[in-house]
């Protein structure tokens, strides 16, 4: 199990219609304002596809000496020798991932209720959210009461995820967060780099102040 994770600021990045160029531009800019770890997530991708810009994206990470994850596709993720990968709920076990991957990769495991927690042996971080409404990613909202449960009792570290804003992360002030992983906030800006600046800036102020 990894414990010198980076987590503050975890990009999930998806290129959608982007060509390569500008699309490995914006994940070069946020890594230059803080990105510390970068899953990539292309739901609309053939294999082949998905691969071949995991490749120019795994080269970016190792430029920059930060972690590269892959979203879902434990096979891209060996095919690569990717750092590690993130799982959802309804993907292949934990337990199993572990044993194909082997020790020493990143495990990390979305997670939104309390009870899910006696399952969560073998990863290495715990993805909850999301936090706020999204068009990323349908899924149901957790509320930060149940957050911070989940923070206080997990073993691991939790990242929040979903709606992520600066705004959003002074709401988090005050539970006890390893990082919090953005999507369009950082995607969608005009100016990765100053936007990603900005986030672990107000994140690092929140941990700070506790």
């Amino acid at each position: 199990m990894r414990n010198d994770l980076d987590l503050k600021l975890y990009l999930v990045a998806s290129r959608g219609k982007r060509s390569d160029e500008i699309f490995l531009n914006i994940l070069e800019e946020a890594i230059k304002g803080g990105v510390s770890i970068i899953q990539l997530r292309e739901k609309e991708l053939n294999s082949r596809e998905f691969y071949e810009l995991g490749k120019k994206v795994q080269k970016l990470c190792k430029i920059y000496k930060i972690p590269f994850l892959i979203n879902d596709r434990i096979d891209i993720a060996l095919a690569l020798d990717a750092d590690g990968v993130h799982l959802g709920q309804e993907d292949l076990e934990i337990s199993i991932a572990r044993r194909l991957l082997g020790e020493k990769k990143i495990i990390g495991l979305s997670l939104k209720t309390l009870e899910q927690l006696d399952f969560i042996e073998s990863a290495d971080y715990l993805g909850c959210g999301a936090i706020k409404t999204t068009p990323t990613k349908e899924s149901s909202l957790i509320n930060l009461k149940t957050l911070d449960q989940i923070c206080k009792k997990s073993p691991i570290p939790v990242v929040a995820i979903g709606g992520i804003d600066k705004e959003v992360i002074f709401e988090l002030k005050s539970i006890d967060l390893a990082g919090v992983a953005v999507v369009r906030a950082i995607m969608d800006a005009n100016n990765p780099y100053l936007v990603a600046k900005e986030l672990k800036e107000a994140f690092c102020a929140n941990l700070s102040s506790k």
